[in-house]
C-alpha cells in the first residue's frame, strides 16, 4: 500500500501556508491513505517522520517536507533513524531560503506542485553522515560545514527572529557581524583517512558539500553532483578583511575555489574528519550541532527523492 506523510511547518517562511497547503491537499482527494501533521517546535518533524515510519513499516510512504531547508533536514533525519527503505522524501519549498532544490535544476514552483509530486518519479541521491565517538550524529541532503561558516548560521537563526527578516536577509546580517568575530578557525583535517594540510589553521571554514548552494543561495560546491557516491570538500584560508570582502561575493557566484585558488582546496572523497582538542560546531543545514572530532561521510544512494512531474509530462 502506499502512504502520504504531509509535515507542514507553519513557522517556515514569512508567513503561515498551513492552511492553504491543507486546504490544497483535500482538495486534490488523494485515493491513498495520507495523513497530515503540523510542526510544534524543533525537531518535530523529525520525531513525527520517525514515528511514522516505523508504524507504517510495510507501506511505501512519501513523506513531504513542506517548509524550508530546515524543515527538510529534520524529515531526513527522521528517514535515516527509521531505517527504512521503503520511502521517499517530497519538497514543497515555502520556506524562506529553499537552498537544496537549486541544485535540481528544477524550478522551485514544480516542487510547489504537490499533485505533480504525487504522481512524481523517485530517483536515489547521496546522503551525509556526520558522527563522532561520542555517537553523536547527523544526517544532510546538502551541506556540513564548520568555522566561519557554522558561526554566520548560529547567527542567522538568532537574526530570523526579527520581524519582516527572510532567511537570505538573516545570513546577510550573520555575515557583516562574524566579519569581526569569527575569522580565525584552528582546526587539523583528514581527508579519507590520511591528514590533509601542513598546517592546523587558522582557517576561515570547511566545507563537506553533497549539494550545491546554502546560506540563502550561496554557491558554496559549484562541482557537487548529489548522486555521484562522492563528498566534494572545500576549505579556505583565513583571509584579510578587505579580501574577505571580495571572496564572499566570489563565494555567492560559485567562482572562489577557481580565482582564489591561493586560499582554497578542493578535492573529493569518501569522508572527511575534523580534528581538535575542543569540541566543534559543526552546521548541519543550518542547525548548530556540536561535536567531538566529527567523521564526515557519504552515504551513496541512501535516500529516495521525489522529483515533480510537470503538465507537459
Amino acid at each position: 500500500m502506499n502512504r502520504h506523510l504531509f509535515i507542514l511547518n507553519p513557522a517556515a517562511g514569512t508567513k503561515n501556508r498551513t492552511e492553504r497547503i491543507r486546504a490544497v491537499i483535500e482538495k486534490l482527494k488523494i485515493k491513498d491513505p495520507y495523513d497530515i501533521f503540523v510542526t510544534d517546535g524543533v525537531r518535530a518533524a523529525e520525531t513525527e517522520t520517525e514515528r511514522y515510519l516505523r508504524e507504517h513499516s510495510e507501506d511505501f510512504v512519501r513523506v513531504y517536507a513542506c517548509g524550508g531547508d530546515g524543515t527538510l533536514s529534520e524529515v531526513a533525519n527522521g528517514v535515516y533513524k527509521s531505517g527504512s527503505k521503503n520511502c521517499a522524501i517530497a519538497i514543497v519549498p515555502v520556506g524562506s531560503g529553499n537552498d537544496f532544490v537549486k541544485s535540481l535544476d528544477i524550478p522551485p514552483e514544480h516542487f510547489r506542485n504537490i499533485k505533480g509530486l504525487i504522481d512524481g518519479d523517485i530517483v536515489e541521491i547521496d546522503l551525509l553522515l556526520a558522527k563522532d565517538a561520542e555517537n553523536n550524529e547527523r544526517v544532510s541532503l546538502n551541506i556540513i560545514s564548520a568555522g566561519f561558516d557554522a558561526a554566520v548560521a548560529f547567527g542567522q537563526e538568532k537574526f530570523k527572529k526579527l520581524p519582516l527578516v527572510s532567511g537570505s536577509m538573516a545570513y546577510n546580517l550573520s555575515l557583516v557581524k562574524c566579519v569581526f568575530t569569527d575569522t580565525k578557525n584552528y582546526f587539523a583535517l583528514k581527508v579519507d583517512g590520511e591528514k590533509y594540510g601542513k598546517s592546523e589553521g587558522p582557517y576561515l571554514f570547511a566545507i563537506a558539500a553533497n549539494g550545491k548552494y546554502y546560506g540563502g543561495g550561496f554557491k558554496a560546491s559549484p562541482y557537487s553532483d548529489i548522486s555521484d557516491g562522492m563528498l566534494d570538500f572545500i576549505r579556505i584560508k583565513t583571509v584579510s578583511k578587505t579580501r574577505l570582502l571580495s571572496l564572499v561575493g566570489k563565494f555567492r557566484e560559485g567562482k572562489h575555489i577557481d580565482e582564489y585558488k591561493d586560499i582554497t582546496s578542493y578535492t573529493q572523497c569518501k569522508s572527511m574528519q575534523f580534528l581538535s582538542e575542543n569540541t566543534i560546531n559543526i552546521n548541519v543545514d543550518g542547525e548548530i550541532a556540536p561535536m567531538k572530532n566529527p567523521i564526515i561521510k557519504i552515504l551513496p544512494k541512501a535516500v529516495k527523492l521525489v522529483l515533480p512531474k510537470t503538465e507537459k509530462e
